[in-house]
């Protein structure tokens, strides 16, 4: 066949499919950037500037994410203290991102570090400020429907439905603190001492029913990578919250333990409510102030398979951290019916590791258990760029396995919903 007419046919089903993005960060009441800085120095990029120079507290007062914490300062003089700093990160994936942002959506051509700052912010924060700019956004990135997992304006827009990280709270221990200070969080939240494995279910409990479950779409669950069952047991738990209270140190397999033993607690809870979406994140930690890295751990693939044939009712959707676990997660959906893999998370978002994983789950894994796209956006015009690059590798699959007579064009084109549309649905909103 002729590759031009193989690659317009798949570009065509690409531009009439209606994409489903299962995890972002919007607001749902107000989707959009609220000023230019919000999209120039979005977490990615900020963290690079800060890597290649830019002191941690140069465009933020607190020194972390604008995403997290108010950055207290003027939004142009942000963008004037950043801009000697963009010129290091021009080779980036996320300066990549800026760029086709910036000019698709904004009709803005110059380089960051050569334009005039007040010019730039005139001519973004007055197309931020336009009436439906928002709905612009979603309609030139075929969003349909998008789930957040962030609080604000209405519970249930049209556009944006709801979830929760609510499953985030298993983990005993977190890069920035310690077992002992985790717990004594988690005791604040109760009201009282947890020192046993009773109180750390009624914990849970306390926390799951504080959105009711029936009104998500999932739960999603930052699971440690050493999760594991070996002593996940009522009597190993109260042994461990123990320790921790008394800030001894804990092992891999203590805390991947307690982490098994809550999510299944959590499950078991769950199994009441009628919602049975479960996603799994694996594989980052963030170490303070808010430098995160990536982490793996094999104990991880046999922990969740055994919870998936436990918890058969429920379905499972899993997104990784790190390259390490792609043949991991995709051999779990292979054979377990109630696993799927979803999207490239975090340190994952890079074209090698994005054609690696759609290459290696479209040769193992049905199709309409694999999600090839989810934004993890916290402005919507950030779906754009991101969503951008996942379908040109999607494009640039296809038309090779057609070429290499692997697909028929048919099967390629009929490829494109089924990933970036009807998988999702599948999963997340029947």
């Amino acid at each position: 066949m002729n590759e031009n007419a193989v690659r317009s046919a798949i570009q065509e089903a690409i531009r009439s499919t209606p994409v489903v993005d299962p995890h972002c960060h919007l607001d749902p009441g107000h989707p959009g950037s609220r000023s230019f800085d919000d999209i120039l120095l979005y977490h990615h990029v900020w963290i690079e500037l800060v890597s290649c120079g830019l002191p941690q507290k140069e465009v933020t007062a607190a020194g972390l994410p604008q995403e997290l914490v108010d950055p207290g300062m003027d939004p142009l003089e942000r963008i004037r203290r950043a801009r000697p700093y963009f010129h290091a990160i021009r080779n980036t994936v996320s300066s990549l991102f800026l760029r086709w942002l910036l000019r698709d959506l904004f009709e803005w051509e110059e380089d960051l570090e050569v334009s005039d700052p007040r010019k730039l912010q005139e001519r973004m924060d007055g197309m931020l400020s336009r009436g439906g700019w928002a709905e612009k956004v979603f309609q030139r990135c075929r969003i349909e429907r998008c789930i957040s997992v962030e609080k604000g304006g209405n519970e249930g827009t049209p556009r944006i439905l709801k979830g929760a990280e609510t499953l985030g709270i298993v983990n005993l221990v977190d890069g920035k603190r310690s077992a002992r200070e985790t717990l004594a969080s988690k005791d604040a939240e109760l009201g009282r001492e947890i020192r046993t494995a009773g109180d750390y279910r009624e914990y849970l409990v306390r926390k799951l029913d504080v959105v009711p479950p029936e009104s998500l779409r999932f739960l999603g669950a930052w699971v440690a990578p050493s999760i594991t069952d070996e002593l996940a047991t009522d009597e190993e738990v109260t042994r461990i919250l123990g320790r921790a209270r008394d800030g001894r140190a804990l092992s891999q397999e203590e805390t991947g333990s307690f982490c098994y033993f809550g999510l299944c607690a959590g499950l078991d809870h769950l199994k009441k409510s009628r919602l049975r979406t479960i996603q799994v994140i694996v594989g980052a930690e963030v170490l303070p102030p808010h430098r995160s890295i990536p982490q793996w751990d094999g104990r991880f693939t046999a922990a969740l398979a055994r919870i998936a044939g436990a918890y058969e009712e429920f379905r499972f959707n899993v997104s990784t951290a790190s390259e390490h676990y792609l043949q991991d997660i995709a051999i779990l959906a292979k054979h377990l019916p109630n696993i799927s893999v979803a999207g490239y998370w975090w340190h994952t978002l890079y074209p090698n590791y994005i054609r690696l994983a759609l290459e290696t789950r479209l040769d193992i894994v049905p199709a309409n258990k694999i999600v090839a796209f989810f934004s993890d956006a916290y402005h919507c015009e950030w779906i754009y760029p991101k969503l951008r690059l996942v379908e040109s590798i999607l494009e640039d699959i296809l038309v090779q396995r057609v070429m290499q007579d692997r697909y028929s064009l048919p099967t390629a084109t009929s490829l494109v919903p089924t990933l970036l549309h009807d998988a999702p649905t599948d999963i997340y909103l029947r």
